[in-house]
């Protein structure tokens, strides 16, 4: 008996080798898409929660802004109102005084 190896002894050697290679990088690039599916997921979500966080963060420091820029424009606006009154008044009193000098000169 002849123990040796024949060509077809490594042709079908090397077909399981090509078949166990395939399949290997087949499980291999499955892995690594599903890693990568996983990993891209996952930041995703980090993300979204540091939109939302900083959102609402932003929106929240506007309110206080907000609030208190109410606070200061309504106290102008009763600062400029007694302004106004008091324009008025001088108004009425500079038309009166015109008003005399001119009936005065006539």
């Amino acid at each position: 008996m002849d123990e040796g190896i024949t060509r077809d002894d490594l042709n079908g050697l090397e077909a399981r080798l090509q078949t166990r290679t395939h399949s290997d990088l087949n499980a291999l690039e499955m892995r690594l898409l599903e890693r990568s599916h996983n990993d891209l997921n996952a930041l995703e979500t980090r993300l979204l929660e540091r939109i939302e966080k900083t959102e609402t963060t932003l929106l929240r420091e506007f309110r206080k802004w907000a609030v208190s820029f109410e606070s200061r424009f309504r106290a102008n606006e009763i600062l400029v109102g007694g302004f106004n009154e008091r324009v008025i008044a001088l108004e009425e009193r500079v038309g009166d005084l015109e008003h005399r000098s001119g009936a005065s000169s006539e």
